[in-house]
């Protein structure tokens, strides 16, 4: 496993590139993405990952659709205009 420090340099690109290939994704999603893909080497913890999402939404790069799973709530996560130029 990477440090900490390493991994949350990392972050916004790394959830700006998947979002680009994928279109949408929820929370949980990312962080098997990114665990399968490094094969376990990056492991994004909840509390790296949706402070991070929670930025890039206020800062106008990504947007949010809630969808509802029987009585659950998922929120999904998608670029907006401007998170597209960024992540190209």
């Amino acid at each position: 496993m990477y440090s900490k420090e390493l991994i949350k340099g990392t972050l916004t690109p790394i959830i700006l590139g998947l979002l680009e290939e994928n279109n949408r994704m929820y929370g949980y999603e990312i962080t098997q993405e990114v665990k399968e893909r490094t094969l376990g080497k990056i492991e994004i913890t909840e509390g790296a990952l949706y402070p991070t999402l929670h930025k890039l939404e206020a800062d106008g790069i990504l947007k949010t659709e809630e969808e509802y799973i029987g009585k659950r709530v998922r929120k999904y996560y998608s670029l907006t205009k401007n998170g597209s130029a960024i992540a190209s």
